[in-house]
């Protein structure tokens, strides 16, 4: 039974990040969409049920960022004992008069990301749930009658400074920027009870070994393997960062790590799979080293399933042979399918069709080629992947400054070309980050979209619809019969009914799109 004292310094994070999606890394995105009018309790049970707990009522899984948090704690000086990591759900049963500090991770506190600015949005129906989640975390009782230090930090955490909203969701101290140098003197600090800075902003990356190897499993047995990317795209963060891989043997641990606690999937956290051990080169890949570590992972006893999260396209088409030779592998370990054919995916960014936005925003997006060859580049990178059954998951940002019509007609062009791949695209509105260069520059906004624009995001997901549909209603809908009913009267009235209402609320070219995804037309 857990003591009524509570836990020293409890970690947690808000309902969409303490989940896995159903096992699925992809459906998470969801977490930025608004819920709209249906009842919290509806998406907390069918879309991001809460992970599983250890048997103390801990959480057997949690995100990554918070995995690293722990391990700097137990790492210099705290023992188990001292620190719980667990769902927002459980925290009344561990905070207490004892409880010291609560630290919370967050990758989209106030739904200030690209995916909830643009689909909160487009679809309406208030905040993304996302916002919503992390609210209610900021407000559980226990916070509120025991009165811990709260230390708020992660990918999202800037928006809280930005906003101003700390002192009312009453936060001690946000960390911006990576944190494992600063978190051992600021949680000593608030256990002690000391002042806390308002923010802490960190400028430099902590050498590989000031980061810790991870203690306890993982949300989809998430692995670091590399941070940073080192092209410096002018709108991202993770760009902007210096690239550095981590040894084999650390990344194995980890594998470990997530193996002995359950998980049968390992995530290969990474900026870009393809640049695995590639020093600093010019972005030339290694294939040796990223086929070495895909081996002693895909062959470690029980694992079952490898998923790189992010990939670059250069380096396919750089030296096809990469793709050819770690699919052997992924495909024998996939975790997602097309039409009951085993698929690798991950995310990769085309951004835009525009020469002249590529060499001014993200210049080292096609290294080692020239920005004049990014849409052939993209062409033939598709063609590569797909041949080698890789499916891309693709972003591309609508509005990014000083865009033009003429770049919005050459993203067109681009998006035409690649319509004879199978990919799944994800059109996004521009945001202004707060760590990337364009940070003082304005967002995109929905209602300001020219034609053209709209033609985009409509074009991408007419796209997406096209590929995606028949795949997803039959996995889905395994019986042929319920299949053919929802295809072919549930989706088109449903189809019909959205139609008539975003037409209302965007245009025509809205509700035209809607009908062509549905079958209605």
């Amino acid at each position: 039974m857990l003591s009524k004292q509570g836990i020293k310094i409890v970690l947690t994070a808000s309902a969409t990040e303490m989940s896995d999606f159903h096992r699925s890394s992809f459906f998470a995105f969801m977490g930025g969409f608004p819920k709209g009018p249906i009842p919290l309790w509806l998406p907390r049970k069918w879309l991001y049920p809460p992970v599983e707990n250890n048997h103390n009522s801990t959480a057997k899984y949690a995100p990554y960022g918070l995995r690293k948090v722990e391990a700097v704690l137990l790492e210099n000086g705290f023992d188990e004992s001292d620190v719980a990591v667990v769902h927002p759900y459980d925290l009344d049963a561990f905070i207490g008069p004892d409880t010291k500090v609560v630290g919370v991770s967050t990758m989209d506190p106030l739904g200030m990301g690209y995916v909830s600015k643009t689909y909160s949005s487009l679809i309406g129906g208030g905040e993304p749930t996302n916002s919503i989640e992390f609210r209610n975390l900021m407000r559980y009782i226990s916070l509120q009658k025991h009165k811990p230090k709260i230390i708020v930090g992660g990918g999202g955490a800037w928006q809280l400074e930005h906003k101003n909203v700390t002192k009312s969701y009453g936060i001690d101290c946000v960390v911006i920027g990576e944190s494992e140098t600063v978190l051992t003197a600021l949680f000593t600090r608030a256990i002690k009870g000391g002042d806390l800075p308002q923010v802490v902003r960190t400028k430099t990356s902590p050498k590989n070994e000031e980061i810790p190897t991870i203690k306890h499993a993982s949300i989809h047995g998430c692995v670091e393997i590399s941070r940073g990317c080192g092209r410096n795209c002018q709108f991202c963060t993770p760009t902007m960062q210096e690239r550095r891989d981590f040894p084999l043997d650390k990344i194995m641990k980890e594998v470990e790590v997530n193996l002995a606690e359950g998980a049968k999937m390992i995530t290969l956290s990474t900026e870009d799979i393809f640049l695995y051990g590639a020093e600093n080169n010019g972005f030339i890949p290694d294939k040796e080293a990223v086929i070495k570590l895909l081996r002693k992972v895909a062959s470690h006893p029980g694992v079952k399933g490898v998923q790189p999260s992010h990939m670059s396209l250069a380096p396919a088409v750089y030296d096809p042979t990469i793709v050819r030779e770690i699919s052997e592998i992924l495909i024998e370990h996939n975790c997602y399918g097309y039409r009951g054919k085993p698929i690798v995916t991950a995310e990769t960014g085309i951004e835009t069709g525009s020469t002249r936005l590529i060499r001014k925003y993200m210049a080292g997006k096609p290294l080692p080629f020239k920005p004049e060859e990014w849409s052939e580049l993209v062409c033939q990178a598709f063609g590569i992947l797909n041949d080698n059954d890789w499916y891309p998951l693709a972003t591309l940002i609508i509005g990014l400054p000083d865009e033009t019509e003429d770049d919005v007609t050459e993203t067109l062009q681009l998006i035409d070309d690649l319509n004879k791949y199978r990919a799944f695209f994800v059109p996004l509105l521009f945001v202004p980050l707060e760590s990337c260069l364009l940070n003082n520059q304005c967002g995109a906004e929905l209602d300001s979209l020219s034609k053209a624009r709209w033609e985009l995001l409509t074009k991408c997901w007419e796209y997406n619809a096209s590929v995606w549909r028949s795949s997803y209603l039959e996995y889905r809908f395994r019986n042929p019969l319920i299949c053919n009913v929802v295809t072919k009267f549930f989706l088109p009235l449903t189809g019909l009914v959205s139609g008539l209402y975003y037409g209302a609320k965007h245009g025509k070219i809205v509700k035209d799109s809607i009908w062509n995804m549905t079958g209605v037309t």
